[in-house]
């Protein structure tokens, strides 16, 4: 489970995330200061570079999409298979905590749409957002619905033709 939420889903919601929230403030840099941003965080250096000012193209959209439906897929037989409500059956598991990044960043961004078909999910993130320990994780400011108004203008407009689009090339 840990390893297949590390090298699937987790790397997959990057692209999604930058194109949906960060583009448009990147799109407003000049070159010179997207580069400084660039050069000012080693970490995702390469990443950024790759997206450019111009946003992941639609092969890396769809890709990364892809991954994220076989996270979704895994995820929903993972508590079918273990009977829930958390992956691992009746306790909460290291595994429920490696995949929740991923899901509350999807719902964020307006790709809870994946899931339609696996309420079971839709459950699952209910009951983590009704534990104390997710309030404190996710405090007011940390979502980036928070952070960047038009990502909640899409989720107000029911917008998830657009989010799934993802601007870019």
């Amino acid at each position: 489970m840990m390893r297949f939420i590390d090298e699937v889903p987790t790397p997959a919601v990057r692209i999604p995330s930058y194109n949906l929230a960060f583009l448009p403030h990147y799109q407003s840099m000049t070159e010179g200061e997207f580069l400084a941003l660039c050069d000012s965080k080693p970490l995702r250096r390469e990443f950024l570079m790759r997206m450019g000012r111009e946003g992941f193209s639609k092969s890396d959209m769809d890709e990364a999409l892809g991954r994220l439906r076989r996270g979704v897929e895994r995820m929903a037989a993972w508590l079918h298979r273990s009977r829930g409500p958390w992956l691992m059956g009746e306790r909460f598991s290291l595994a429920d905590v490696a995949i929740m990044p991923v899901i509350v960043r999807m719902d964020d961004i307006n790709l809870g749409h994946l899931w339609e078909d696996h309420p079971e999910i839709g459950v699952w993130l209910e009951r983590l957002r009704a534990m104390p320990a997710f309030r404190s994780t996710y405090y007011h400011g940390s979502l980036l619905t928070e952070k960047y108004p038009h990502l909640a203008e899409i989720r107000n407009k029911g917008g998830r033709d657009r989010a799934a689009a993802g601007g870019g090339r």
